[in-house]
């Protein structure tokens, strides 16, 4: 939890090596993010999105790059985007899009997902379905990282808190 430009997407970047890190090593079940690749799964936000490109492009591609026994169709009626999922991304509104992408951390059950600002941009409904998709993804042993903005909104999701202020990592407990 932090406000903008306290460095959580840098935090995020640097832990699946987009960008390198100046000292100490980044360890997932004690390997690095290169041995554990097809375990971790970040997609930074609809910036990323490529326009011409459908919502069915990438989870079909999400669907061959992360092994899973999770179904394109299930996970597209599960966040109710039929109507739209084979249109261009560039005829999404911002919560089609986050929808997208959620629905991507899911196609790929990941054991380590790392979610930056999710919530952004969700109606009421579909937060709600966000959150019991993280609970249910928890309770199958998935470690999930969320950066939000909002604390009080997360806090009943999560089993630690880490607030980032003036560049200082600070765990509160939950």
């Amino acid at each position: 939890v932090a406000i903008n430009g306290s460095g959580k997407t840098t935090f995020f970047r640097t832990l699946v090596k987009l960008l390198h890190q100046s000292s100490g090593q980044i360890k997932f079940d004690m390997k690095s993010v290169d041995e554990l690749r097809k375990n971790v799964f970040y997609y930074e936000s609809q910036e990323w999105l490529d326009k011409n490109l459908s919502g069915m492009d990438y989870l079909r591609f999400v669907s061959s790059m992360w092994p899973s026994d999770k179904r394109i169709d299930s996970i597209v009626e599960y966040w109710s985007m039929e109507e739209y999922v084979k249109l261009p991304i560039k005829k999404y509104s911002l919560g089609m899009k986050q929808r997208l992408i959620i629905s991507m951390y899911q196609l790929s059950d990941a054991k380590f997902m790392i979610m930056d600002e999710l919530t952004n941009g969700l109606d009421e409904e579909n937060r709600k379905k966000l959150f019991r998709f993280l609970l249910d993804a928890k309770k199958y042993g998935k470690l999930i990282l969320l950066s939000s903005h909002y604390g009080e909104e997360i806090r009943k999701y999560c089993d630690v808190i880490v607030k980032i202020d003036n560049h200082k990592l600070i765990e509160e407990s939950v």
